[in-house]
């Protein structure tokens, strides 16, 4: 299974008075859904205007109305491509957060290093530990999100796509996101270390959900991922995800380049809620494929240290009621094996 993710806004705190909007998509790929996924999005770029390219590169930011509407139908063609989108209010997060969670933080990392049989991983994760200081609120908040991204995915692959076609593509779970520095560059190593050690830290605190009537003791998935905690059953992330975070460069992997249209015609529909722009419409369209609720159509956490799902405020009220429009496409119907 694949996971490829990509951002859309600042993620910089803004005003109150402001309407800070910022998301990670983490679109879902399995291998299965690969080839005819491909072909459907290489003829989408085609026929995409010379304007909606940078540097030989076409850019979610540059697509007009109309062709986020096409891009979102062309999504709805696919049921086994699930998008996980995470979206904050960066408006919303109280100053106090970024005197606390780096602390929070490193306390974290410092238990997790303890647990490590060798010298040099200890070393190396307390090393780290001290780095969270430095953090800035900027990459406080993008941490948080895209670890909720990831964890919403996989989330999701528990979810949906427990049907016996999707079996042989459990392991690996890959995840993979869009590089913006230099390959292996200080920044890039450091963020992909803290998002994995601070997902390990929250699933132990909220265990990523299954279904019982699907997850039995002789279910796939169950079986690669089932671990103990305390007595009660949860999903090994350590296993999952150990040595499958990478990061790419879009322009040698397709599937970035879908999260990066596919996060920004999401951005795109959420900063018009009034339909200044012509983008609203096609919410309703990218909401089929996700694996949000309806009751909880955007995705939006709040960023303190809960980093818990939250009500939007009342003027994205409109997003509610375009979900309630289409009904969900999933990879696997409830009742098929």
């Amino acid at each position: 299974m694949e996971v490829f993710l990509d951002e859309s806004g600042s993620f910089r705190p803004s005003l109150p008075e402001d309407t800070g909007l910022a998301s990670v998509m983490a679109v879902i790929v399995p291998e299965n859904q690969s080839h005819s996924m491909e072909g459907d999005f290489r003829r989408f770029l085609i026929d995409l205007p010379s304007d909606a390219f940078a540097n030989g590169e076409a850019k979610g930011s540059r697509l007009s109305p109309g062709h986020v509407k096409q891009l979102a139908s062309m999504l709805n063609r696919h049921r086994g491509i699930m998008l996980a989108p995470v979206t904050v209010n960066t408006a919303l997060i109280k100053p106090s957060f970024f005197e606390v969670f780096p602390q929070r933080l490193r306390m974290v990392l410092e238990q997790e290093g303890q647990k490590c049989l060798h010298n040099k991983s200890r070393s190396e994760i307390a090393e780290l530990a001290k780095r969270c200081a430095n953090l800035s609120p900027e990459q406080l908040v993008r941490l948080i999100t895209y670890t909720k991204a990831i964890l919403r995915s996989i989330e999701g692959v528990s979810l949906f796509y427990h049907c016996k076609k999707y079996h042989p593509y459990y392991s690996p779970f890959k995840v993979v996101l869009d590089r913006a520095g230099p390959p292996n560059g200080r920044e890039e190593l450091v963020f992909k270390q803290i998002l994995f050690t601070w997902m390990i830290s929250m699933t132990k605190r909220t265990p990523i959900k299954g279904v019982k009537r699907i997850h039995n003791d002789s279910h796939p998935f169950v079986q690669l991922y089932r671990a103990k905690l305390d007595g009660a059953d949860m999903l090994d992330v350590l296993k999952m995800l150990r040595g499958n975070i990478e990061f790419a460069n879009s322009r040698e992997i397709w599937q970035l380049q879908l999260a990066d249209m596919t996060t920004a015609a999401w951005a795109k529909s959420l900063l018009d809620r009034r339909n200044d722009d012509g983008y609203l419409p096609a919410f309703s369209l990218l909401h089929r494929n996700t694996v949000l609720p309806q009751d909880q159509p955007m995705g939006m956490i709040s960023v303190d240290e809960a980093y818990s799902q939250m009500e939007a405020p009342a003027e994205f009220e409109i997003f509610r009621k375009l979900a309630e429009l289409g009904g969900k496409l999933l990879p696997c119907g409830w009742d098929e094996e």
